[in-house]
């Protein structure tokens, strides 16, 4: 698997298959929000009157636990969606959405997607689509969890960032995420983290230094975030 080409979304390709009339018109009622890292897009509590498409940068996912503490459940980068389920499911965000670090988002008003969608067989099949995806990206995550090993999980979570954070072409990165929050992603303990991390180092894989990866074997990282 080919690392992807950073670049800007647009909404072209957020919706490829909208016709040009169907996209003129998210055009014309869809706006740009630019996020600095840390920056909320929307809290948990908050009635969506929007859905957002990640045009660059990745926000993290969070909700609160009954400690009052944040727990990361997802991460999404450029050329997803959130917010699809608050709006077609009528109800407030149960999570909190945060810029992992500068980013841009197109805020797409909530009335023209529901018209759309009654108006036109292409759109609903897109956001179909969109469904569907989320769902098997669901459906994955919980596959994981239940017969991946943990080592495993931890080098998904840790390809990923390295796909997001690091510079095209570089080995090094440091993502605005701790062990606990790479535990949180894994679905596994900050132990088990660390463990697999002194693995990957013994076997030559990557380096550490304090919060920044050095991968010195992208192929033997990815196979091992792809072994099931």
């Amino acid at each position: 698997m080919e690392r992807k080409t950073k670049g800007t979304y647009t909404l072209r390709r957020l919706f490829p298959s909208l016709s040009e009339e169907d996209l003129l018109r998210f055009q014309e009622n869809s706006s740009v929000i630019r996020l600095k890292k840390g920056q909320n897009l929307f809290i948990s509590g908050d009635t969506p009157r929007s859905i957002y498409g990640v045009a660059n940068g990745c926000l993290k996912i969070v909700r609160e636990s009954q400690e009052g503490e944040s727990v990361i459940t997802r991460i999404v980068r450029a050329g997803q969606i959130v917010g699809i389920r608050e709006v077609f499911g009528e109800f407030k965000y149960g999570r909190t959405s945060v810029a992992l670090k500068d980013s841009e988002v197109f805020s797409i008003e909530k009335t023209i997607v529901l018209d759309l969608i009654q108006r036109s067989p292409a759109v609903s099949l897109q956001f179909m689509k969109i469904f569907c995806n989320e769902l098997s990206r669901l459906e994955k995550r919980i596959e994981s969890d239940l017969y991946r090993p943990a080592k495993n999980r931890v080098a998904s979570v840790i390809f990923e960032l390295f796909n997001l954070f690091a510079d095209e072409g570089a080995q090094n990165f440091e993502p605005p995420l701790n062990r606990r929050d790479i535990a949180e992603l894994a679905d596994v303990t900050p132990e088990t983290v660390s463990r697999a991390i002194a693995d990957f180092k013994q076997a030559g894989i990557m380096e550490t230094h304090g919060s920044s990866f050095t991968i010195l074997d992208t192929i033997s990282l990815q196979n091992e975030a792809e072994e099931r």
